[in-house]
């Protein structure tokens, strides 16, 4: 026993020192890594093929001030545990951000604008490394030809009125579908502007939404040039479907974390006057005001260089999907719906010049590809994959059914001069309720036939793992049930003494309401209970991925 005993604290013994042996050893491997790499300053050394570094950042543009958070998910090492995570978050060109002990996550407030290449070093036990790099672009609040934080100003309800003759009004709703323009006065925000088109607008959310119909306001319908603010047009949308008002704010909010060029919204009480029939203004509702896709969001998003690109919209209803798919050489080859192509212009209609989205259907689904690395070139060529990336991410965690991959509707391509690339812009946007929904959603589950690109940018290792790293920095700094209960609450609050005011929001309190007036007290507490539900769904999906 004494033998068996003593050869038990020997082999303890041992144990303890080839564990510090290794200690050492890994520990020096990181020393010598870090001395070949200059210390502190970003790695010029040589970098291991045994182990990958990916950086990734949300959002990766906008207007300053701008928080960012950084992710290192997907790095690994063949062999070995990542054992450093170090950051160049100031794009000085050195690493002087520690992440380790956050495993890698990291964040940086942006408040000068510029251009930054942010970059990522992970070392593994064995003292060899890699790095990633990144781009942000934090843009100068007062670059933009609109003042977003003052016409979108999301902290308040503001009015507008809207004053016109019966007969028009008549008019309106003698055929709501052929959306007759009302000439009109507005007074919006306290500003009054004459002689304005009024009328309808949508396609679903204009049919099934009873009284309270989505809304279009153009400023120079009737006098050319005259703007609200440098905006021609302001949407007003009815939340078709949604009894709590918030999704779709929240849904262009997110698109908007994820680094997507996405809209600003606000929330708008709208009064209309029909002036002579004796009665007062009546509150026709809560809205949210959208900003509109045009020339100027363009130019404050892509920079003065992107005029004169063609962007095309997808509308399912009123054109038939925007798949994607490859047809042919010609734009007749593709479907059509209503007298027009499912690919809409929505600028240089005089030009019938569809080249350029016929070579993108090309891309994406008309040539075959020999390798990963061939179709990766092709489709960075073509199209700014990471973008759809994000969007992708953010859709899919919404179980947003009405989208690209299922309808191909709801979104934009613009065809950028400046990076002679599409761009995908997102648009009327919606929440599921299958909080049980795929981690990555089946191409061609829903009306369309296939969705082309989201199989090819699938097929792609990289590509898939870049998506799981924007789909964990959404869950774990937006799509959780913290951050949406604080919003969902303030946004609810926000809104509801103007829903229930006076005669009500025509979508609970009018002659054809979509709701009772109790969904809306209740629904906003339904959004937490998805959120909740989901993200943790979505959490156990993640943790099922099998990692490099």
């Amino acid at each position: 026993m004494k033998r068996l005993d003593l050869g038990a604290a020997q082999n303890r013994r041992w144990l303890e020192v080839a564990s510090i042996i290794f200690s050492v050893v890994a520990g020096l491997g990181i020393l010598l890594a870090s001395l070949f790499s200059g210390g502190g300053s970003a790695a010029t050394g040589m970098e291991s093929p045994e182990v990958t570094a990916q950086a990734s950042a949300m959002p990766n543009q906008g207007w300053a001030p701008l928080m960012i958070y950084f992710s290192a998910y997907g790095s690994h090492s063949t062999g070995a545990q990542i054992a450093r995570y170090e950051w160049d978050l100031d794009g000085n060109g050195q690493l002087d951000f520690d992440a380790t002990a956050q495993g890698g996550y990291a964040n940086y407030l942006y408040s000068k604008p510029g251009d930054y290449t942010i970059t990522l070093q992970v070392t593994d036990a064995q003292g060899r490394f890699a790095t990633d790099r990144i781009q942000i672009s934090v843009r100068h609040p007062a670059a933009s030809s609109v003042d977003y934080w003052s016409v979108f100003d999301d902290t308040q309800v503001r009015r507008i009125d809207i004053s016109l003759l019966q007969a028009d009004w008549d008019q309106i709703w003698a055929n709501p579908e052929y959306k007759y323009q009302a000439q009109a006065d507005a007074i919006i925000f306290g500003e009054r502007l004459e002689d304005v088109g009024f009328r309808m607008r949508g396609q679903f959310s204009l049919r099934e939404s009873g009284d309270k119909k989505p809304w279009k306001i153009d400023t120079d319908a009737y006098i050319d040039g005259q703007e609200y603010h440098n905006l021609r047009q302001l949407m007003l949308l009815n939340s078709i479907g949604d009894p709590s008002l918030l999704r779709e704010k929240l849904a262009y909010e997110m698109m908007r974390f994820a680094g997507l060029p996405a809209s600003h919204v606000a929330y708008v009480e709208l009064w209309i006057d029909v002036t002579d029939d004796g009665s007062p203004a009546m509150f026709w509702g809560v809205y949210t005001l959208v900003e509109r896709v045009d020339n100027k969001y363009l130019d404050n998003r892509f920079g003065r260089d992107s005029q004169g690109g063609n962007l095309y919209k997808a509308s399912h209803a009123q054109r038939g999907p925007m798949d994607l798919i490859y047809y042919g050489e010609s734009i007749t080859d593709y479907p059509s719906q209503n007298g027009q192509y499912a690919y809409g212009k929505m600028n240089n209609e005089a030009e019938a010049d569809y080249s350029d989205i016929v070579a993108l259907c090309r891309v994406v689904d008309g040539t075959r590809y020999a390798a990963e690395d061939e179709l990766v070139q092709a489709l960075e060529g073509a199209i700014n994959a990471d973008a759809f990336l994000r969007y992708m991410a953010v859709i899919t965690i919404l179980d947003n059914w009405d989208s690209y991959p299922y309808t191909g509707n709801n979104y934009y391509l613009f065809n950028n001069p400046a990076s002679g690339r599409f761009e995908w812009i997102p648009w009327d946007l919606a929440w599921g309720e299958n909080a049980r929904a795929d981690l990555f959603p089946s191409s061609g589950s829903g009306l369309v036939q296939r969705a082309p690109l989201v199989d090819q940018v699938f097929s792609v290792a990289s590509y898939r793992s870049q998506y799981l790293a924007y789909v964990d920095l959404l869950l774990r700094y937006w799509f959780n049930e913290e951050n949406i209960s604080d919003q969902v609450e303030q946004y609810h609050r926000l809104i509801a003494p103007y829903v229930i005011q006076a005669t009500g929001d025509k979508a609970f309190y009018g002659s054809q309401p979509m709701f009772q007036p109790e969904a809306f007290t209740n629904s906003w507490q339904n959004l937490v209970r998805f959120t909740s539900e989901r993200s943790l769904f979505l959490q156990e999906g993640l943790a099922n991925e099998t990692q490099p």
